[in-house]
């Protein structure tokens, strides 16, 4: 048994680190991405250095929409902060009555970082997996990206109501960075020394356990299937054969019919179950074969054909359920056997507990999580999913307002599996002279980008501008919608897609805002088509991603939380 011995094997950051290579000594200059330089990968980052991106065209060939805004007062600043963390939150949409209700609430870190202070940027839910881009602060452009695996999250009771701080809870108390927290992880290592052979021993019962189980499942699915041939073909033959085996094989009802009933049945048994072909041992003993006409003798051997293949059927399908049933019952006894082991090692597990449940908690979130090294993340809001590639998008946008001329757009292109990046690239977005920031970026189920900027062209206000294009290995190219969309919000917080709407949507505080993909690609926006959302949080809106369902999951600060609506999101 390998015991622990460092607390700091208790953070996340190394219990649950995935995706990292190898240490080198030095970094690669060109990849402008990891914080430090062991985190370097081996090869450098594949690199797109382009000169102006944006394709050339007049402003005036834009039709900015000026449909009618909902009553909205926009907030800039001051805004509400949580400090009851059980007070659980419902935002109602003003425009459309329907609401955001808290799913979760953030810890101040995880524990990837002594910088952390609960500084979330952005999320997405892609992969069965929620990502969320944490940020170590305004002006340090550094974090780390965070992956929980939904299916271990639903698991641990995440999913479910009444859980809402349950992530806020454990990584507080194994806070590594804090005194009480180290004292907590101490208890944690202890804890997993004296568990290691149970749980090793309970893993690989549970694998024996779901084996036997699905055996079980199996066989009995086999038989049913066999019975049901044997149903089907019967049904067939008596369909078929309907007058014939009225004619030939039923009895008449006199004293003589349970004599011939018994008579078949010891004949059958003398043959040793074996399935006959003499139309004797299946025929009435009042009809006498050989009397019969040529032409009758015929239909009968084909009748009897028939039946003997409903008989063939049957005796395959009895030694079949007997056969299967007997391994069902040894799978069943290993069954009992392992769900006695398994509850042994759980009594074992739950002695070492001593009634603390985080302790087990934080074992299983440890498992199921994944956290990047430290990155250069720029201010973060950029944090988007490809899902034609299944690919992550961040840019390292340390500038909010506008570049220079000299400034590019820097953009890392991850594996949302390991995390890892893949692909740089750096380009300007030059339009009449001014070099233009990305700050937001979102793709749509084909793989095109998106990016959105809260200006008009010829300085005009209340106007959100969405630019159209793609990013390959060879080429970054974009192009301006042709509609400019009347903007009812603050700040731009986050661009995001959803694949059950087929709707771009612009987020800002409190402010959601948003169009159909083929309209705004097409240039055919209608002021019908722009739909907004608008709530009464009073908080600061970092982003907004979308389950299967499309329902929209909101992150907001501060302090972090994620909540979910309780509708699809238009």
């Amino acid at each position: 048994m390998k015991k622990l011995t460092k607390i700091a094997l208790t953070a996340v950051a190394a219990l649950s680190l995935v995706g990292v290579s190898t240490p080198i000594m030095s970094a690669h200059a060109d990849s402008n991405f990891f914080v430090h330089n062991w985190d370097e990968p081996k090869n450098p980052i594949p690199q797109t250095d382009q000169g102006n991106a944006m394709q050339n065209y007049n402003d005036n060939d834009l039709q900015v929409m000026r449909n009618k805004l909902p009553k909205f007062k926009p907030r800039w600043g001051h805004y509400k902060h949580v400090r009851n963390t059980n007070e659980f939150h419902t935002y109602n949409d003003s425009a459309n009555g329907n609401s955001l209700i808290t799913k979760w609430y953030l810890p101040t870190g995880f524990n990837v970082s002594p910088e952390e202070h609960g500084n979330y940027q952005g999320i997405v839910m892609a992969n069965n997996s929620i990502y969320l881009l944490e940020s170590m602060g305004t002006g340090a452009n550094q974090g780390a990206i965070i992956r929980f695996k939904l299916d271990a999250l639903e698991k641990m009771g995440m999913m479910d109501n009444g859980n809402q701080n349950l992530l806020l809870n454990i990584f507080s108390y194994f806070n590594p960075y804090t005194d009480q927290g180290r004292q907590n992880n101490q208890q944690f290592v202890d804890y997993i020394n004296a568990t290691a052979d149970s749980r090793a021993d309970m893993k690989k019962s549970t694998s024996q356990l779901q084996k036997a189980q699905t055996e079980v499942k199996n066989g009995k699915d086999l038989i049913n299937k066999s019975a049901e041939n044997y149903r089907k073909v019967s049904r067939a033959y008596k369909h078929k054969y309907a007058k014939e085996i009225k004619k030939y094989f039923n009895v008449d009802k006199d004293k003589n019919n349970d004599r011939v009933r018994n008579n078949r049945k010891q004949d059958m048994k003398k043959q040793n179950h074996k399935i006959s072909n003499n139309p004797k041992d299946y025929l009435a003993k009042s009809i006498n074969f050989k009397q019969l006409s040529k032409a009758e003798q015929r239909k009968v051997r084909k009748l009897i054909s028939a039946r003997v293949a409903v008989k063939k059927t049957f005796h395959e399908y009895k030694l079949l359920r007997d056969k299967v049933y007997k391994q069902i019952d040894q799978s069943k006894a290993k069954i009992a056997t392992l769900q006695q082991k398994i509850s042994s090692d759980q009594d074992q597990i739950n002695k070492a507990q001593n009634g603390n449940q985080l302790l087990g908690q934080y074992e299983a979130v440890t498992d199921s999580v994944e956290a990047s090294p430290l990155i250069n993340i720029g201010h973060g809001q950029t944090m988007s999913y490809n899902p034609a590639n299944n690919h992550l998008y961040l840019a390292q946008d340390d500038k909010m307002g506008d570049f220079s001329n000299d400034d590019k757009n820097q953009i890392t292109e991850l594996d949302a599996d390991t995390l890892q990046p893949v692909h740089q690239y750096s380009f300007k977005l030059m339009h009449n002279g001014q070099n233009l920031g990305l700050h937001t970026l979102a793709f749509d189920k084909q793989g095109r980008a998106y990016i959105g900027v809260h200006s008009g062209p010829n300085g005009v206000k209340k106007a959100y501008s969405l630019y159209i294009g793609l990013l390959n290995n060879d080429k970054v190219s974009f192009r301006p919608a042709k509609q400019v969309i009347h903007w009812a919000g603050s700040w731009n917080q986050n661009l995001t897609y959803n694949p059950v709407t087929d709707r771009i949507y612009m987020v800002s505080n409190d402010m959601v805002t948003s169009v159909p993909v083929d309209k705004l690609n097409a240039g055919t926006l209608k002021s019908k088509d722009v739909h907004y959302n608008a709530f009464n949080s009073g908080r600061e809106w970092e982003g907004l991603t979308f389950d299967g369902e499309g329902h929209a999951y909101a992150l907001l600060l501060w302090r972090g939380e994620i909540l979910r609506s309780d509708y699809v999101l238009e």
